[in-house]
């Protein structure tokens, strides 16, 4: 028989030296370390010609789907973006063109960083807001 109060008794995690309760941190902390582990993928097939898609390609389809499922089509979108396409090869920014439905007009968007990303997102979504309320 399963005993519940032992669960979790022996359980140890590591590299958690925060909790974070901040919903934009939180957000950072997922992107920026998404991110990370894409890029360290890509170094290690480019210093050592090793593809690791067979290994961890179910890893990032799980973590892909989880955010859209919390974070909805759109802003998963907009994650994938900035974690696999937002940079070129020389790893400089590629501004991300916008199309802004309420306007009618393109804009040119720079995101540098996650904060960019998470501030550009809460733009967007006052913009939906308003126009909802319409």
């Amino acid at each position: 028989m399963f005993n519940i109060s032992s669960f979790g008794k022996n359980l140890i995690i590591k590299d958690r030296n925060k909790v974070t309760t901040n919903y934009k941190q939180t957000f950072i902390d997922l992107v920026d370390n998404f991110s990370m582990t894409h890029q360290r993928s890509l170094k290690v097939e480019q210093e050592h010609g090793l593809k690791l898609e067979a290994y961890d390609g179910l890893f990032y389809i799980l973590i892909e789907n989880l955010f859209f499922a919390y974070y909805g089509e759109w802003q998963g979108e907009l994650i994938l973006w900035y974690v696999y396409d937002r940079l070129d090869d020389e790893e400089n920014d590629i501004p991300m063109i916008v199309f802004d439905e309420i306007t009618g007009e393109e804009e040119e968007v720079n995101i540098k960083d996650t904060s960019d990303l998470y501030s550009f997102i809460q733009n967007v979504k006052k913009k939906i807001k308003n126009k909802n309320k319409k």
